[in-house]
């Protein structure tokens, strides 16, 4: 799944849920990894605001049939909450819950290709936001 149908997908899963039980604000994005020689993109990361049972989700996309993982850190207010490596192979995704964001709580993401779990992490991006709502 690309992270445009990543980002499709979870639209989907807001849209099911009832307006008084989601978020006024979307604050969820996704950040890709830099370019890999076979791939427009190793893979990507996404902050997911809300879910079906409202908690706040990561969600880490390999997108590059490279042999190649994946791996993400989260931040919220500045304090790593944890990472989460992707080496299940091309197309796959893995998603981690953490604590729910409030209002006015940055939120940060990192995400950068990992050759095997212990390899040092090249190709990164990262992207920090202000929640609006929680």
């Amino acid at each position: 799944m690309s992270s445009a149908l990543l980002v499709s997908a979870v639209l989907s899963v807001l849209s099911a849920v009832p307006a008084s039980a989601r978020a006024t604000t979307n604050d969820g994005f996704s950040i890709d990894t830099g370019e890999s020689p076979l791939c427009s993109r190793y893979g990507s990361a996404a902050y997911i605001d809300y879910d079906e049972h409202g908690d706040d989700t990561v969600g880490v996309y390999d997108a590059c049939k490279d042999g190649v993982g994946v791996k993400a850190w989260f931040w919220i207010n500045g304090t790593l909450i944890g990472a989460q490596r992707n080496g299940g192979g091309f197309n796959t995704e893995v998603y981690v819950d953490i604590p729910n964001v409030t209002a006015g709580d940055t939120v940060g993401l990192k995400v950068c290709a990992q050759d095997g779990a212990s390899g040092t992490p090249f190709s990164c991006n990262s992207r920090t936001i202000t929640s609006d709502d929680g």
